[in-house]
């Protein structure tokens, strides 16, 4: 058995097949990136919770905290399996590389399923914090703990003994499957898909029963609809899956590994988003801050009430005894409450975002025109009034 080479096993070498070729090294770079932008994302999202009017991680933040330890678990397992020929075709590999890939593979799979309950437990405690506990919520929960009990059984419960899952190469009548591990492959991420697609529609019923405009569900729909992008790589990871059949499973194995890392990827960056939503604005009230326009001189004249700058009529006096009315501008930040992360938590704004902009925009105008223009149905009318003394 250890004299025996892959083409023993697997037959010769199929015609045109490149040898030389290895995705080993770009398939590490996507997967690092992803990881470094995921855990810049889970540290941005507890920055913003320890600023809030609750300055105090939740749940669900420290579900998706925990769910990072897993993810770094899956990123060296995706280098480790590299070094042992993953990336490559198999023919370029030895029998011995081809078990200690699989010996990986074996251990992967656990931390995959674990992950990405970590992840799905944590979007569901949040949409718990936001619209409170209910008989959807409670389904998805159980639903996924069922799955990934399951998944883990029958993992275990499918080589007899278990090392025959790596040994099989070298060693084909050294054990059994149960059944079809192609299959479980397969049926595995078959059903990630769909308990991705059920917890994605779980807020849409609450959303829409909110007494809300249209537009406003719409945007906030629209937020939470990030995890479409979840779904669609789940569906491209089932995708690769199909071809695990392929006698070549170092080559094929590396773009599952890809879209393996990916998905949980995408799951932690999406759940995050909505939490990033007070960091946004503070982000853009302070470009606001930058843009204002500059104020009117101290002592122009002003010939017409201009809409939309703050202002209001002050009596002054010159030095030649003269009396006018004139403008003096106030900064519209003044008077305000700090600009930043404390005034606004995602589990108060989520759905008043477009209301709070909305309102704020109309109470500002309506405050411009009261103070240049005076209450509504009246009408004041400004005199210019010079005065001398002889």
């Amino acid at each position: 058995m250890e004299n025996q080479s892959v083409e023993d096993v697997l037959g010769p070498l199929p015609v045109g097949m490149d040898l030389s070729e290895n995705r080993a090294h770009k398939d590490n770079a996507v997967v690092i990136t992803l990881c470094v932008v995921t855990v810049v994302m889970v540290i941005l999202r507890f920055v913003v919770r320890t600023r809030g009017q609750k300055p105090r991680p939740e749940l669900d933040d420290w579900l998706i905290a925990a769910a990072v330890i897993p993810l770094m678990a899956l990123l060296a397992a995706s280098i480790l399996a590299g070094h042992w020929g993953m990336g490559k075709h198999i023919w370029a590999t030895t029998l011995q590389k081809v078990v200690e890939m699989k010996r990986i593979l074996f251990a992967w799979i656990f931390v995959y399923i674990f992950e990405l309950f970590v992840i799905k437990v944590s979007i569901l405690m949040f949409y718990r914090r936001i619209f409170g506990m209910n008989s959807m919520i409670w389904t998805c929960l159980a639903l996924s703990t069922a799955w990934v009990t399951g998944s883990m059984i029958a993992l275990l419960a499918c080589p007899d003994p278990i090392p025959y899952f790596w040994n099989q190469t070298v060693d084909p009548l050294g054990g059994r499957f149960r059944y079809n591990f192609y299959n479980y492959y397969i049926g595995n991420a078959a059903g990630n898909v769909v308990s991705d697609v059920f917890i994605l529609l779980v807020p849409f019923p609450i959303v829409w029963r909110l007494k809300m405009r249209v537009t406003q569900k719409l945007m906030v729909s629209g937020v939470l609809l990030l995890g479409v992008f979840v779904c669609a790589a789940s569906i491209i990871r089932l995708h690769y899956v199909h071809y695990l059949n392929s006698p070549d499973l170092t080559w094929v194995m590396s773009d599952v590994y890809v879209w393996s890392a990916v998905e949980p990827c995408l799951g932690i960056i999406c759940g995050s988003l909505p939490a990033m939503q007070p960091l946004v604005r503070s982000v853009m009230k302070m470009e606001t801050l930058f843009q204002i326009r500059p104020q009117f001189r101290r002592g122009k004249p002003s010939s017409a009430a201009h809409v939309g700058d703050t202002g209001r009529l002050q009596q002054c006096s010159s030095n030649n005894g003269s009396m006018a009315s004139k403008l003096t501008p106030v900064n519209s930040f003044e008077a305000k409450p700090e600009i930043g992360l404390q005034q606004y938590d995602d589990e108060t704004r989520l759905t008043t975002v477009v209301t709070h902009i909305e309102s704020q925009r109309s109470n500002g105008l309506n405050r411009n025109l009261e103070e240049l223009l005076g209450p509504p149905g009246f009408i004041r009318v400004r005199h210019e009034v010079e005065l001398s003394v002889a």
